[in-house]
């Protein structure tokens, strides 16, 4: 199941990797930026942060699914009043929810990651169902994840523990004399490729369960890897041999013993 995801994911990046990549990252420049403009006014930078995570939740979903993609889809969630007050009623509900888990003595942490991926669907349905109300959507996203947060949490941790793995290996390497100048180098560049491409694959590991979640609902088939078939060897069957075939008698020509 994992390495069917990270076969989707991987075949959605070589489409757009670029356009993705460069829209994922004016996401952050932009969030940032609102933080730097607004820290001031806490609730109105976390506001403007909501509403461009969530547009961009979307963005992953079209790159995934090979749809069109514009900048312009960053600012979905500006559109209107209406959209603007769901998603962040929404989103809001969802925060408060999973802060408020995190609270409970020792326990908090777990649970808050538990919720974390139980509301995971929320933004797809606060921008795809509009029938159902912004309060309600943590409620659906936690029925629809039923029996998929383990998958979604180990699909996520290993991508953490790959890199984690990879930054200790490239360090222990670095200390090496001599040699270890050019593990160094080699750990800067992937540490910086890590900063740059982490979000943009985390994104379509997202948007890859969502899909697959809603092929199961809808009764759609998942497609699950191929299972492999045994080989069952055939020994050859050698051809029969021909028996001789007379050659026919024409009577019509032969004399007559009589005669």
């Amino acid at each position: 199941m994992l390495m069917n995801i990270y076969n989707k994911v991987f075949a959605a990046l070589m489409k757009k990797p670029l356009k993705l990549w460069g829209i994922s990252l004016l996401c952050a420049l932009l969030i940032t930026v609102a933080g730097w403009l607004f820290g001031v006014i806490p609730g109105v930078s976390l506001a403007i942060g909501l509403l461009l995570s969530t547009a961009m939740t979307l963005i992953f979903l079209r790159g995934y699914r090979g749809q069109e993609i514009r900048t312009l889809n960053l600012f979905d969630c500006f559109r209107d009043w209406k959209t603007i007050k769901r998603v962040l009623c929404g989103m809001g509900w969802m925060i408060l929810w999973i802060f408020l888990w995190g609270l409970i003595p020792f326990a908090g942490p777990v649970f808050a990651i538990i919720r974390t991926y139980e509301y995971r669907l929320t933004p797809y349905i606060l921008m795809q169902e509009p029938d159902v109300a912004p309060t309600d959507a943590i409620k659906v996203s936690r029925e629809r994840t039923n029996g998929w947060k383990g998958k979604m949490f180990a699909a996520d941790i290993l991508v953490v523990v790959a890199i984690y793995v990879t930054l200790l290996v490239l360090f222990a390497l670095s200390r090496i004399p001599y040699i270890g100048i050019l593990f160094a180098l080699v750990l800067f560049v992937f540490l910086i490729c890590v900063i740059a491409l982490i979000g943009l694959v985390m994104g379509l590991i997202q948007a890859a369960f969502y899909e697959e979640i809603e092929n199961a609902r809808n009764g759609a088939p998942v497609e699950p890897l191929a299972p492999v078939q045994p080989i069952i060897p055939v020994e050859p069957v050698e051809p029969a041999a021909e028996e001789p075939v007379e050659p026919a008698h024409d009577e019509s020509v032969e004399p007559d013993e009589e005669n």
